[in-house]
């Protein structure tokens, strides 16, 4: 009868995993509406911090709950390795609080996180209102073919909003992989901008450029040659520091001020 009852659940959740409905893109979703969804199935408990639906995380680079997770906490870990002490942290394409979730548990730590898809930051001024002394988010209105249509400025014109020496470690992740080239020399020079004296920024990379080609790609998907980025990276004002190695599936490299 046990042997019965075991056939009868695995059958069960088959049929269950078979009749769920898919998840619904976020380009299929009004933008207008999209942020105020969560993960039904992590409900949001006491003292917690809610989960984004499934298509908020898709924007922000994976609908899958335990990539979307893993991704967050591998980053924040990496950050935590090169945070000074009372640190000011900016996540340029914070997505809907991929990394920021975890950052929020330091509580010495001040975050400011930008992106150029507003859904995203909608959802985050909710779900850290609580955290709202020490993070904020910020809408970057740039033009991005995929994310900001109608972005206001292009994003070679891009100006962060946070001052001059004001940020002591600057995360990239995932960014420069979107980035054509004169928009990725205009983040560069304003990461060598915003960074303090003690700063430093972590940035991942897609290196693999077709053969005799430094830079290539749309705005899916940029590779670049590694040498001709740090190069960039040195007319921006930026010193390479470190090699970090890869970060699911991308490189990473601590920069700090030239």
């Amino acid at each position: 009868m046990r042997g019965i009852g075991r056939l009868k659940a695995a059958l069960w959740e088959i049929a269950v995993r078979r009749l769920a409905p898919r998840p619904v893109s976020w380009s299929q979703q009004d933008r207008d509406s999209l942020h105020w969804f969560d993960e039904p199935r992590l409900p949001l408990q006491p003292h917690g911090l809610a989960v984004p639906a499934f298509g908020l995380r898709e924007a922000a680079g994976t609908g899958e709950l335990d990539m979307f997770l893993g991704i967050g906490d591998s980053w924040a870990h990496l950050a935590n390795a090169f945070l000074p002490p009372d640190p000011v942290v900016l996540d340029i394409g914070c997505g809907c609080g991929k990394m920021a979730r975890f950052l929020a548990l330091n509580p010495s730590l001040r975050y400011v996180g930008v992106d150029v898809f507003e859904p995203s930051i909608l959802w985050c001024r909710r779900a850290f209102e609580r955290y709202a002394d020490r993070f904020r988010f910020e809408h970057l209105d740039v033009h991005s073919q995929v994310y900001n249509p109608q972005g206001r400025l292009p994003a070679s014109e891009a100006r962060l909003p946070v001052a001059d020496r004001a940020t002591d470690l600057v995360i990239c992740g995932s960014l420069f992989t979107h980035l054509h080239e004169p928009d990725a020399r205009r983040y560069l020079g304003e990461l060598a901008r915003v960074l303090s004296d003690r700063g430093g920024a972590l940035v991942s990379l897609h290196v693999e450029p077709p053969p005799g080609q430094a830079y290539a790609g749309d705005e899916w998907r940029i590779d670049v040659d590694e040498a001709y980025f740090l190069e960039m990276a040195r007319a921006a004002g930026l010193a390479p520091v470190e090699r970090i190695g890869k970060v699911y599936g991308q490189t990473v490299h601590l920069l700090g001020k030239a």
